[in-house]
């Protein structure tokens, strides 16, 4: 995580990181008492207040205005540009069809993949299917358009950030029926079916199959 001010690109301590990443998941107001209790369950409460008044002053040495500390409540100062909440919004834009295209590579970024922690799991794991939604649209939309070449690679995108997603293949397989090229179709079914099976043994969807059964060979009679 870094911060950037006046030009100036700035990395601050570890703990000061996990402070405004868990600030910024919670919207960009956090109560005092959850900061301490998500990044020190261990300590006890006098003792984890003073980690996050020792942490607060370390960030301050390095970004005075990154945070606004009131006597119960923590901040991000107003107009603070966040890649987080950007990409949130993006995906939204796109997933609402309003405005202009959106690149979807922009959707498969990975939220602070080398953090473990459990809040920050779930957020990424949040991020992520709002970013392969959002793929998934700008797919839908760019087929639409009959702009099948950039909307094959966007669904091949979501089909790669997850490739056990049915609707990332569904999203493919309907761009390939809509330029009329059934063997892709066929393929990207079979080698979606492939996966399934030996990652869970299961079949695709009817709705999925439904879409491609007439393209494929009949099933050998015994």
């Amino acid at each position: 995580m870094r911060l950037c001010e006046g030009g100036t690109e700035r990395r601050p301590p570890l703990a000061a990181q996990r402070l405004l990443a868990l600030v910024v998941l919670h919207g960009g107001r956090l109560r005092r008492r959850t900061a301490t209790e998500v990044l020190w369950p261990h300590l006890s409460g006098a003792v984890a207040t003073g980690c996050l008044r020792s942490t607060l002053s370390r960030l301050r040495a390095i970004s005075p205005g990154a945070l606004i500390a009131g006597p119960g409540d923590l901040r991000l100062v107003p107009h603070a540009a966040v890649d987080v909440f950007e990409f949130e919004r993006a995906a939204l834009v796109a997933l609402s069809g309003a405005g202009t295209d959106e690149d979807p590579a922009r959707f498969a970024a990975e939220l602070l993949p080398e953090w473990d922690d459990d809040w920050v799991a779930l957020e990424r794991e949040r991020l992520h299917e709002l970013g392969v939604h959002a793929i998934e649209a700008v797919a839908g939309r760019l087929s639409a358009e009959q702009r099948y070449a950039e909307a094959i690679a966007a669904a091949y995108r979501a089909v790669r950030l997850d490739p056990l997603r049915e609707s990332a293949v569904r999203t493919l397989v309907a761009i390939h029926l809509a330029e009329g090229n059934r063997v892709r179709v066929a393929r990207a079914y079979l080698d979606f079916r492939q996966r399934l099976r030996a990652a869970l043994g299961v079949e695709p969807s009817d709705a999925l199959s439904s879409m491609i059964t007439s393209m494929l060979p009949p099933a050998p009679t015994a």
